[in-house]
């Protein structure tokens, strides 16, 4: 897969099979390599605006990348991300969907997010740390997101079954949400939310909380 960006070929790129973290100077300086409506809406949703970010802070990043083995510089000059750094580079400047999943424990103190962020080709899960830092793991946009994303939910309640999660799916044209508690042995889901008291749905199944989530995915988005 080519990318049609600035940047680099991925055919040579395998997608790891871990779990790795890439810094906040590190990954603005990915995201400043692009200016797509999808990057626009990548910088938003993970809190990193390459534009606000001075001269030192990218250069941080990029440096940090070069002494990771996963950015070079050609013989033009032209910078090249590599490996992991390319993968990433690729997802959030050609994003097509995101997906916002907020996890609430008993306390609004534990609030925890993750971003799940895809393109035509490469899906990336994406959660932030401590001191600015992001873990990441890739995948192949292949299969359902929405079991995908219900697997997250339901791993999320064996945690902390008191939890409460908030899935928020946006494309550039639009977005919709479903909230999501425990509710006996079901749980309630309803979508739509705008505040308390809204929302339609109610108490499901495990079966019908994949249908829920699922519903939030079966409009198709391309590249």
């Amino acid at each position: 897969m080519a990318d049609p960006m600035k940047g680099t070929p991925l055919e040579g790129f395998e997608l790891p099979a871990e779990v790795f973290g890439l810094g906040a100077a590190e990954l603005a300086y990915l995201m400043s390599r692009h200016e797509t409506p999808a990057g626009e809406r990548s910088r938003r949703l993970l809190m990193l605006d390459p534009r606000s970010a001075d001269d030192a802070a990218l250069l941080a990043g990029a440096s940090s990348l070069v002494s990771r083995g996963w950015l070079r510089l050609q013989d033009d000059g032209r910078a090249e991300s590599l490996s992991n750094a390319a993968l990433v580079e690729y997802a959030v400047g050609a994003a097509v969907r995101w997906t916002r999943i907020g996890l609430v424990g008993e306390t609004v103190s534990q609030l925890d997010v993750a971003v799940l962020v895809e393109s035509d080709t490469v899906i990336a899960l994406m959660q932030p740390r401590q001191l600015a830092s992001w873990f990441i793991r890739l995948g192949d946009r292949e299969g359902s997101t929405g079991s995908l994303v219900t697997d997250l939910v339901r791993e999320r309640f064996v945690a902390d079954p008191q939890a409460g999660v908030l899935v928020e799916v946006q494309t550039l044209e639009g977005s919709r949400n479903l909230a999501i508690r425990r509710s006996g042995s079901g749980f309630e889901a309803l979508a739509d939310v705008a505040g308390p008291g809204t929302g339609t749905g109610g108490v499901v199944d495990a079966d019908g909380l994949e249908d829920a989530v699922s519903a939030l995915y079966r409009e198709e988005v391309s590249a």
